[in-house]
């Protein structure tokens, strides 16, 4: 319909109408979009939630616009003008809720689908502009070295609907004669290895969750791990299903480490974080977790990229992107992700050392908790046992490493306040237990103790202690 109103518009004309958002943002309309902004025709979107019930019928998360076009013999000379996320047409009328937008400006942003970014604010705009100018997308099309990583997304390694016949429950397998070792079962050289879902990991955690075992039947509730659980390092969530050894090596056959990382497909701007990743061992992944696969000479610093994708400015610039519930690969692939080559830098706050020496040590023991991650912790350098979990220390761990990656994209200290009082979320959860916004403070102090070691060149003492021995994980179970 658009498309056939555009055609019908006089030089001198313009045109208004209400479509859905999706025609900026989704990819496959992006032809339109681009075409649109290229030839100056957008004057306005205006992008509406109906939570306040304007189309009574309508879904109240339904998500459309104003669009407004112009003729061809008179182009919009300063950009179109944007608003996102509104409730109310008199929003309109508040000038931080509006901003302009060139083509030069989305093709800095998306460069790939030249899709409209979608922003809260014209603060949200100009920070997330001067973000991705200053950090390379992770995955640039077209360019011989637009991809330094070699990322290789994958959505998952099975479909949960058109391969479920591959899939066997506990229950089934246990009535055939295998037998559960950890979350894998055997029965002599055969093996099937759990098939994870999105739902199951968070950040640096590949078992933030795990089945309950007192639902039943293939409908199994999901339930956060406990910390006496997180606790054991032999101890691997309960799972849904589990599929066939030799199907996983047939699906990553490009890929021949004992590990996989990987992240949450489902997600929202609006929820308490948008952007999870976790390492996993090597097991079937459902699509609702896809796999990022990289060069293989770059895995010792698995752990950095990790982080990368972990830390709040980088799920910051990740809401821009969220219009809907789906982080599909165009998407994460126009992420701003800091290169290889940035880690063999000198770190700014500890001239000792490169910044990947200090970034690898800190990722990996957040995500190496349990012994079936051993052959990630090899890969990476690490041939000692799994580190504890201590909520205390993981806490420390991840604001240093969120107070590192605020200053390595360049975000000046008042924007780093700004940045973290997008996520109410975690604020309200914070002041519900420590009353107070915990989280933002203690990652705007070693903000503030990493400036002060980069200016005199003294180099950032941390608030963390050598991590101490645990006698309980010293050895590893016999079938690791």
């Amino acid at each position: 319909f658009a498309e056939t109103m555009r055609l019908l518009l006089a030089p001198r004309g313009r045109l208004g109408c209400i479509v859905p958002t999706g025609i900026a943002t989704d990819d496959k309309t992006k032809a339109f979009f681009q075409d649109i902004m290229a030839s100056r025709s957008l004057l306005s979107l205006y992008d509406f939630e109906n939570a306040a019930g304007i189309f009574p019928g309508v879904h109240r998360s339904y998500k459309f616009c104003l669009l407004t076009l112009v003729g061809a013999a008179e182009p919009v000379q300063q950009g179109a003008t944007f608003a996102f996320f509104l409730h109310r047409v008199e929003e309109l009328q508040e000038p931080e809720r509006r901003f302009t937008l060139a083509a030069e400006d989305i093709a800095l942003i998306n460069p790939n689908t030249r899709t409209c970014p979608v922003f809260r604010s014209r603060r949200d705009m100009q920070l997330t502009k001067a973000i991705y100018q200053r950090v390379p997308v992770l995955v640039r099309e077209g360019s011989a070295e637009g991809n330094p990583w070699q990322i290789r997304l994958r959505q998952g390694v099975f479909n949960m609907t058109s391969h479920s016949h591959l899939f066997r429950t506990r229950e089934q397998l246990e009535r055939d004669g295998w037998q559960l070792e950890g979350n894998i079962f055997r029965r002599g050289a055969e093996t099937y290895l759990p098939l994870y879902e999105g739902k199951m990991i968070a950040h640096f955690d590949h078992r933030f969750a795990t089945i309950d075992d007192e639902s039943a039947g293939d409908d199994k509730d999901f339930r956060e791990t406990t910390s006496e659980e997180h606790a054991n390092p032999l101890y691997s969530s309960r799972l849904r299903y589990w599929v066939p050894h030799f199907g996983v090596k047939k699906r990553l056959n490009d890929w021949n480490k004992q590990w996989i990382l990987l992240y949450r497909r489902i997600a929202r701007s609006s929820d308490m974080r948008t952007f999870f990743a976790a390492v996993i061992p090597q097991a079937a992944a459902g699509d609702t977790s896809p796999i990022l696969l990289f060069s293989e000479g770059l895995v010792s610093l698995a752990p950095a990229l990790l982080a990368n994708l972990c830390v709040y400015v980088l799920d910051f610039t990740a809401r821009q992107k969220c219009g809907g519930i789906h982080l599909d690969f165009y998407l994460v692939k126009q992420l701003p992700v800091l290169p290889p080559e940035r880690y063999q830098q000198p770190c700014a706050w500890d001239n000792n050392l490169t910044l990947g020496d200090w970034v690898r040590p800190r990722a990996l023991e957040l995500s190496y908790t349990a012994w079936d991650l051993a052959a990630f912790a090899r890969d990476c350098g690490y041939d000692g046992p799994p580190f504890r979990w201590d909520e205390e220390r993981r806490f420390l761990l991840r604001c240093e490493l969120d107070a590192a990656y605020f200053h390595l994209y360049g975000i000046a200290r008042d924007d780093v306040d700004y940045i973290m009082e997008t996520f109410p979320i975690v604020k309200e959860e914070d002041i519900k237990r420590y009353n107070e916004y915990r989280t933002r403070r203690v990652i705007l102090e070693i903000y503030d103790e990493l400036q002060r070691a980069s200016e005199t060149g003294q180099p950032y003492h941390t608030r963390l202690t050598p991590p101490p021995a645990d006698p309980a994980v010293a050895h590893p179970p016999r079938s690791s």
